[in-house]
C-alpha cells in the first residue's frame, strides 16, 4: 500500500465531517455536512431547508473538503486534509437501499431523518481529487486510484 493510501484511509477513519463548497446567489458559500462514502462515492445526506441544498440544484458541480480534527498540539497548517471536486446528483433508486445502508453505518443517528420529506441523499463522484498529508506533501490522486482505494474494502470507508 502506498503511504498516502494509508494516510488518506487514516484521515477518513477519524473525520466524519466535510466542508462543502456550493454556488449560491450572491457568490461561492461553505458549509459542513457529515458524509460516508459508498462505491467511492461521497454520500450527502441534505435537506431541502439548507441552502447548500439549494445551491446543489441549482449548480451541482461543488468543491468539498475532509480535514483531520484539528487538536492543541497540531500546528494548523500541517494538517492533512484531502480536497475533492465533481458533480453531486440524487441518489438513484436502484442505488438507494445499499447507499442508505452505507450511510447509516457511518452516521447511525442519522437514521430517523430518512423518514423527514425535506432529506435527500446524493453523492459527490469525485473527479478531482488533492491529497495534503502535511507540510511538503500533497499530491494528486488519480480517480482510478481513489475508486481502487475503495475497492478493496467493498466500495465503502476503510
Amino acid at each position: 500500500m502506498n503511504n498516502w493510501t494509508a494516510d488518506v484511509q487514516t484521515l477518513l477513519g477519524q473525520s466524519k465531517v466535510c466542508f462543502l463548497a456550493t454556488q449560491g446567489q450572491n457568490g461561492p458559500e461553505t458549509s459542513m455536512a457529515p458524509y460516508a462514502i459508498h462505491n467511492a462515492t461521497i454520500l450527502l445526506h441534505l435537506s431541502k431547508l439548507a441552502r447548500h441544498t439549494t445551491n446543489i440544484e441549482n449548480s451541482p458541480a461543488i468543491g468539498l473538503m475532509i480535514c483531520t480534527p484539528e487538536k492543541s498540539a497540531d500546528s494548523p497548517l500541517a494538517l492533512p486534509r484531502l480536497s475533492l471536486q465533481g458533480r453531486v446528483t440524487p441518489v438513484s433508486e436502484k442505488e438507494f437501499e445499499s447507499a442508505k445502508s452505507a450511510y447509516l453505518k457511518t452516521i447511525p443517528d442519522a437514521e430517523p431523518l430518512f423518514s423527514f420529506a425535506d432529506f435527500s441523499l446524493f453523492q459527490l463522484i469525485p473527479s478531482a481529487i488533492h491529497w495534503v498529508g502535511g507540510f511538503g506533501s500533497a499530491r494528486n490522486i488519480a480517480v482510478s486510484d481513489w475508486r481502487a482505494l475503495f475497492a478493496e474494502n467493498e466500495g465503502e470507508m476503510p
